[in-house]
């Protein structure tokens, strides 16, 4: 058995095999259509105006919120954002490279999902393609690259974007961020002088493709520390032009107002270096935990408080036990020690969004090389392995351990990874088809009191747009359903209604409105037809109850009222006068 795995592990072709792979595990991804952000994408892809009139640029895809209070306002007003967003919120990204493939998809397939989902599996391929040959160039026992490359392929952490349409651009700053490394290398220690000129050429495309490539800055670094043959001299000057290519890219894209701002689900480390090293600290531990073991870190956002510390200590735990474990290995072998300082540089660039998988394309490079070389270690008895029992039983189940999670569930987990992001499909569009709903709509306000997850209800108006359903006036999405509500009717035309736990309770909630901007007593949010205001607070600073006051009475036909029960929206009875009822909390299905 040992034999034909390494024959399979060296052979040639190992690369294409590998990506070959990859591909048909995602494959199942090319059925999931659009989802989320594909939405909105398809929209203006399809030529639809802005609230303006006026049709997106192509390249501008990832750019949702500008920080201008006249879009936050029109947004809000509108329904495609939480009435509790900030007006001057910046959501904003520069991926050009990214929109363009998108475009690409729109001009010549612009109504087969199918085939703009291959073509994402396509760049898949190429990655895993790539990253076998980086391990092959970097790893010099062949079994022990093949053995790498193959955990790369298989790795479930690459299933979101491998099959998300808007989560391409990770694909595609992974991609050009492993051949920075490779070609980088050829030109280091091959004296391969194209490869001076095609690595910060490769950075370039990545930056034009996502923010993220920056980590490979992490892998340079290393690389100079531990592998570079040249002098510190020489060390230094190979690394100018990425750090010249990165200055002028950064200069351009605070000049041209990218990045993030006022959210609390995204950090902009130069503006908020406090918040971000708390998050550094928080998350992680957490992502690091989610590349060698379990559990996945997206599910770090789903846990209440408690179940978030109990992770996050398991996670310094299993850090401080896989450190032990490693340490031998790190004192012998520089290659290792590459792998191992690129893989804890890179962590940070991802800590400044919520934890997730699908952050994991570099962080994961390092970590297979390391876990590669370590596994064939103590499979071959190298002579870095301590000869003493205390480590190497503990060794012995790690080594099972890291076998059954990296070669037997991640190729099981990828498949239904891959289809992840139809998982809101019964929240957006399943839920945007609604049966109470008739022609009338188009001069009615929907309101819907407790969508299950009020981020997706920013879709609902999209989703019925793209099937060509009857759009409301405005979507108003008053409270979030995962809390239990209780709503008071204090005359004709205002509910009250206060959360169990308060507003901005969800992770997906604080998108649009960061801890670090609260909302006050006595704040009011003035729409159209429709004014909010604060009445309470929680201990943290959070809106506990709201006073929703409507410009006609609340059976006025204007007005079409809904509730989320039993899976899809349904009518919702009005309490009279004067009365509370109470609504239960939603139970998401995973």
């Amino acid at each position: 058995m040992r034999k034909l795995l390494d024959r399979f592990l060296k052979h040639r072709r190992l690369p294409v095999v590998l990506a070959v792979l990859a591909m048909v595990l995602a494959l199942p991804s090319v059925w999931t259509g659009w989802q989320q952000d594909d939405l909105v994408h398809r929209y203006f892809l399809l030529g639809n105006p802005d609230y303006k009139g006026e049709t997106l640029n192509p390249w501008e895809l990832f750019r949702f919120l500008d920080g201008t209070p006249e879009r936050g306002r029109a947004l809000i007003d509108g329904g495609f954002v939480a009435w509790w967003t900030l007006e001057n919120l910046r959501l904003s990204f520069w991926r050009p490279l990214a929109s363009l493939t998108m475009w690409v998809d729109y001009l010549l397939w612009p109504n087969s999902g199918p085939l703009m989902h291959m073509q994402s599996l396509l760049w898949f391929g190429a990655l895993i393609f790539v990253a076998a040959l980086l391990f092959r160039q970097y790893i010099t026992a062949p079994w022990v690259a093949g053995l790498a490359a193959l955990f790369y392929a298989i790795d479930d952490a690459h299933g979101l974007p491998a099959g998300w349409l808007a989560g391409r651009n990770g694909l595609l700053v992974a991609l050009f961020g492993l051949l920075v490394l490779l070609f980088h290398d050829r030109w280091r220690r091959k004296e391969w002088r194209a490869g001076a000129l095609l690595a910060p050429l490769c950075l370039i495309l990545g930056l034009l493709s996502g923010e993220g490539v920056l980590a490979v800055g992490a892998y340079l670094f290393a690389y100079a520390l531990f592998l570079d043959p040249g002098t510190r001299r020489q060390k230094v000057l190979s690394l100018m032009p990425y750090g010249v290519i990165a200055l002028v890219w950064l200069i351009y894209y605070r000049l041209q107002g990218y990045g993030t701002w006022g959210s609390g689900f995204y950090i902009d480390i130069m503006s908020e270096p406090v918040r971000f090293g708390y998050a550094l600290l928080e998350r992680g531990p957490v992502l690091l935990l989610d590349q060698w073991g379990f559990p996945p870190s997206a599910l770090y956002m789903m846990l209440p408080p408690e179940g978030v510390i109990i992770v996050w200590l398991w996670a310094l735990v299993f850090l401080l036990g896989l450190g032990v474990a490693l340490y031998p290995l790190l004192r012998r072998d520089a290659t290792a020690r590459f792998w191992a300082l690129g893989m804890l540089l890179s962590i940070p660039l991802i800590c400044s969004t919520m934890p997730h998988s699908r952050l994991l394309f570099f962080v994961g490079i390092g970590g297979m090389g390391l876990l590669a070389r370590w596994i064939s270690g103590v499979s071959d008895q190298a002579d870095w392995v301590p000869a003493n029992r205390a480590w190497r039983i503990p060794a012995r189940i790690l080594f099972i351990f890291f076998i059954v999670i990296h070669l037997v569930f991640a190729p099981f987990a990828l498949p239904i990874n891959s289809t992840g992001a139809d998982w809101g499909q019964k929240y957006i569009q399943d839920a945007a088809d609604i049966e109470s709903i008739d022609a009338g709509i188009v001069r009615q306000d929907l309101v819907l009191v407790n969508p299950p997850i009020v981020f997706y209800a920013q879709y609902i108006y999209t989703a019925r747009f793209l099937a060509d359903l009857p759009l409301p006036r405005r979507v108003r999405a008053l409270a979030p359903g995962t809390a239990n509500l209780q709503i008071t009717r204090p005359d004709d035309r205002t509910l009250r209604i206060r959360p169990e736990g308060g507003y901005l309770a969800y992770p997906f909630d604080n998108v649009y409105r960061g801890p670090a901007h609260p909302m006050h007593l006595g704040q009011r949010v003035e729409l159209t037809n429709m004014t909010v205001e604060i009445t309470d607070l929680t201990a943290d600073g959070r809106p506990a109850e709201a006073l929703f006051e409507f410009g006609v009475p609340l059976e006025d036909a204007e007005l079409k009222w809904v509730k989320w029960e039993d899976g899809k929206y349904v009518h919702f009875d009005l309490p009279e006068v004067g009365t509370t009822i109470s609504l239960p909390a939603v139970q998401l299905e995973f």
